[in-house]
């Protein structure tokens, strides 16, 4: 399975084992430390009221995604982009019996076509449209805590959805220390996503960068739709 081994490599092992251990910490630490509704007021001394929409977004899963374009429960359009050095972009149109599309790297464009009723192309078909799984980790590092904020209920691409906006500079002093050490000084995450009650990001669009130490920067842009049809 492809999933973007090469986006992999542009990432070192210190990205992957502190962004897992802040996850961790996150998780089972307590460290995203939410402040109950209202605690914080602005200069004028009103209680800052969208404190009560920061929250967790409760079971977004990429494999969901994954998972619709391998057994898809009807008809939809789907496709994902990354933005950076090493660009990739899938399109497709999917329905439970066929899937055709394409897939695009530096290598050029790649057509993609799968029958279910032939296992060995319907294969090949969905595994070529893999390539949201190289985003995991950006997903994965803000999910919960001040970062995240409710926008409410909106319909997108056919679909029920929650809308939440990303934004790392709305860390607190915990998810600071976090995010310095993950994306480095000065690096960030900022987006928007449009998520279904089964945890599917129907519409997502998230940027990233990553500052090392040795002052060279990594832009990433990520972008992914599915379209009822």
């Amino acid at each position: 399975m492809r999933c973007e081994d090469s986006e992999a490599g542009k990432l070192s092992s210190m990205w992957w084992a502190l962004a897992v251990s802040g996850l961790l910490c996150l998780s089972l630490c307590g460290c995203n430390s939410h402040r109950p509704a209202g605690e914080d007021a602005d200069s004028a001394g009103n209680k800052d009221t969208k404190v009560a929409a920061v929250s967790t977004v409760r079971g977004i899963d990429l494999n969901c995604v994954m998972d619709h374009i391998q057994n898809p429960p009807g008809n939809f359009h789907y496709s994902y982009r990354k933005d950076s050095s090493d660009p990739v972009a899938e399109e497709a149109d999917i329905t439970p019996q066929t899937i055709d599309g394409s897939f695009t790297n530096g290598s050029g464009s790649h057509p993609i076509h799968g029958v279910k009723s032939d296992s060995q192309s319907w294969q090949g078909a969905w595994t070529g449209l893999m390539g949201i799984a190289g985003m995991s980790s950006a997903v994965a590092l803000v999910k919960s805590g001040s970062v995240i904020q409710s926008e409410g209920a909106e319909k997108v691409n056919g679909y029920d959805t929650t809308k939440y906006s990303i934004d790392t500079s709305r860390a607190d002093t915990t998810e600071q220390g976090l995010y310095r050490s993950t994306l480095g000084s000065g690096g960030f995450e900022k987006g928007t996503w449009w998520v279904t009650a089964d945890g599917c990001p129907v519409k997502l669009s998230l940027d990233s960068e990553l500052h090392s130490n040795n002052g060279s920067v990594e832009k990433l842009h990520y972008e992914e739709a599915m379209v009822q049809k």
